[in-house]
């Protein structure tokens, strides 16, 4: 139960409405943002019309405003602007969705200007026009306006979206322009885009008084083009329609690795795997430097395309090759009975080699496979990575009953990894380490080829002995 003093509405109400009112009063003086707040809040239960009219002031004035919005006052600039899209939410769309359609709109219409004016680097001012552009397409889903209204707000919206605040738009509205809308809206902006384009001046920024005059580019938001606005709208279009061919189209260059694997995609779910394989097929980067996404999806598509034993060939060797225990696993489940015991213990010991012993033990301690996982690191212990500490003592612990000898092993890599990068952040845990390597030797009957604890642990004094601190640890 909460106390009586933890800051919640129901403890608020309890102070009663004559104590809550003096407190805004005192809270809200000398704080414009609050006082407007508060007026706006009066006006909405006056009447939505008057709210409305606040509201369509105040943005107006933001709209016209021309000096900068530098760090000092950006926080509170940026909660008038959260207060005004939460007021047009919360208050005005339940009561008069198309006019609070309309405050939307100029919401978002005037974010290119608000932005070359902030001075906001951290892009929390674009995150917050982004949102209105969600709640832009929420709203409209409300108020349900005529197509030959809402295409041209839309269209207009999109093609001035200059640093992408707005490209949520195309998705956030799908639903209300249904597919008529849709083309209209295409239709729309290739018609805006065809337009001369006014020359727009970057915004300048005027510095601390030791630089003035001087542009600071480092905190401004980058605009993009007018026609990578309208290609990014387009896409979103075609997305929508779930027109491939238009997709395609669209993209400036077909042969990078990223372009490739987006055509591929939309290809594969629009039924066309065979001309998904042959997009992927198109890539030049070294298999090496493919990224898994390029996998999945050729998997994928060959399966979908009828080729079973190629796309079981692929998995098999991407397995081989990156150790993806998913692959593995999707590879078996696809092998006939008792086929897939023997396909998994040949994997699994194919895995012990691998080239990156670390990642091998990964594998075999998450599959799990015990066993191999000792038995890999007896074998190889000098090629596992001492840096991976975590993933060591993580391993060591699932090892420590049952194969204390190779858990010794591990726990070692990492004391020897801490103290050869003199991580004296470390030397508490690398202490602990020695501490648990005692305890295991005790149950190791056999070090083989390996030194027992008090040999190896002279040699690590020895070695380290200017390492003051983390002996005071080991032997406190």
């Amino acid at each position: 139960m909460a106390s009586k003093t933890t800051l919640n509405a129901a403890n608020l109400e309890a102070l009663g409405a004559e104590r809550l009112s003096n407190l805004l009063m005192e809270i809200s003086a000398g704080d414009a943002n609050a006082k407007r707040r508060l007026r706006m809040e009066l006006a909405g239960k006056d009447s939505p019309e008057k709210l409305i009219a606040e509201i369509r002031k105040r943005l107006t004035s933001v709209s016209e405003a021309e000096t900068n919005i530098g760090w000092r006052s950006l926080k509170a600039f940026r909660a008038d602007l959260q207060s005004l899209r939460q007021l047009i939410e919360g208050q005005v769309a339940p009561a008069a969705p198309i006019e609070a359609l309309a405050l939307m709109g100029q919401l978002l219409g005037m974010s290119n200007r608000v932005l070359e004016r902030a001075n906001d680097s951290s892009g929390e001012t674009l995150n917050l026009f982004r949102q209105a552009a969600i709640v832009f397409g929420e709203i409209a889903g409300q108020a349900k306006p005529a197509l030959a209204d809402l295409v041209p707000l839309a269209a207009n919206l999109l093609i001035h979206s200059g640093y992408g605040q707005a490209d949520s738009l195309v998705t956030s509205l799908s639903s209300s322009l249904g597919s008529e809308g849709l083309n209209a809206l295409r239709s729309q902006l290739e018609a805006l885009a065809a337009l001369p384009e006014k020359a727009i001046p970057p915004p300048t920024r005027r510095g601390s008084k030791w630089r003035r005059n001087r542009t600071l580019e480092y905190s401004a938001v980058r605009r993009r083009a007018r026609g990578e606005t309208v290609r990014v709208a387009l896409e979103a279009i075609a997305d929508e329609l779930g027109d491939v061919d238009a997709y395609i189209a669209l993209q400036p260059s077909r042969r990078t690795l990223a372009t490739t694997l987006r055509i591929a995609e939309r290809q594969l779910r629009a039924g066309r795997p065979g001309e998904a394989l042959t997009a992927l097929d198109k890539v030049t980067e070294p298999l090496r430097d493919r990224p898994a996404e390029w996998t999945n999806l050729r998997i994928e598509a060959l399966q979908a395309d009828g080729q079973n034993e190629a796309a079981q060939s692929l998995r098999l060797s991407t397995f081989h090759a990156t150790l993806c225990a998913s692959l593995l696993r999707d590879y078996l489940k696809r092998l006939p009975d008792f086929d897939d015991i023997e396909a998994e213990d040949e994997a699994l010991d194919r895995a012990m080699a691998h080239p990156d012993a670390s990642l091998a033990l990964d594998l075999l301690i998450s599959w799990p496979s015990p066993e191999r996982a000792a038995k890999m690191v007896l074998l190889r212990a000098n090629n596992i990575n001492g840096e991976s500490e975590a993933a060591l003592v993580a391993a060591a612990d699932r090892l420590a009953l049952r194969y204390p000898l190779a858990a010794t092993l591990l726990l070692r890599k990492c004391v020897e990894a801490i103290l050869q990068m003199a991580r004296s952040d470390r030397y508490k845990a690398a202490a602990a380490a020695v501490w648990e390597t005692e305890r295991l030797a005790a149950h190791s009957d056999d070090f083989a080829q390996f030194e027992d604890h008090t040999a190896w642990l002279k040699a690590l004094r020895d070695t380290y002995r200017h390492r003051r601190d983390f002996w005071q640890e080991v032997d406190a």
